[in-house]
């Protein structure tokens, strides 16, 4: 019986002392990343057109979905294809993109093509200044610096032209495998 006294005693402190690192750093969280609401009693105020009276109940409008700027995302595009490896050898072949840039690329719904028509589009992904990706050939599980294009058969071959273009179809880079 005793065991089971200090058992629930230790239990209940375990509880204390989680409950009470958890409010504290959620606290600090919060004072170090304070919420933007507006101020008690503020109004947002409906537009309207001259002339219209707004209800007592409004219905808000729908509006289209706004994709957040990323501000940290550099806007000076500085990318290459730095090289393919083991072109003709499934297993083996994949592109090397490197971002020279001075800030992040957004490679988001990027493509990379080959002469033949065959297309790799870009997840969403976020490349740093001076980091890569590969983009393998085979099939596998795409991690944050490897993507899979799940192809059956190589891709690439030699003396063919790997390109890059961006979200908007705009080349922006090319490699002749040798």
């Amino acid at each position: 019986m005793k065991n089971r006294t200090h058992l629930f005693a230790y239990i209940l402190l375990n509880i204390l002392i989680a409950s009470a690192t958890t409010l504290t750093i959620l606290w600090l969280w919060e004072q170090r990343n304070p919420r933007q609401t507006a101020p008690q009693g503020a109004v947002t105020p409906l537009s309207t057109t001259p002339g219209e009276s707004q209800s007592a109940n409004p219905t808000p409008a729908v509006e289209d979905p706004i994709e957040p700027e990323l501000t940290f995302v550099s806007k000076d595009i500085d990318i290459q294809i730095r090289k393919v490896v083991g072109a003709g050898d499934l297993e083996m072949e994949y592109v090397e993109i490197y971002n020279q840039s001075q800030g992040p690329l957004n490679l988001s719904n990027w493509q990379l093509t080959d002469e033949d028509e065959n297309i790799f589009i870009f997840p969403a992904l976020i490349l740093n200044s001076e980091g890569a990706i590969k983009v393998y050939s085979k099939k596998g599980t795409n991690t944050v610096i490897e993507l899979h294009w799940q192809a059956d058969a190589p891709i690439w071959s030699s003396g063919e032209t790997a390109t890059l273009l961006d979200a908007t179809d705009v080349r922006i880079a090319t490699y002749s495998i040798p």
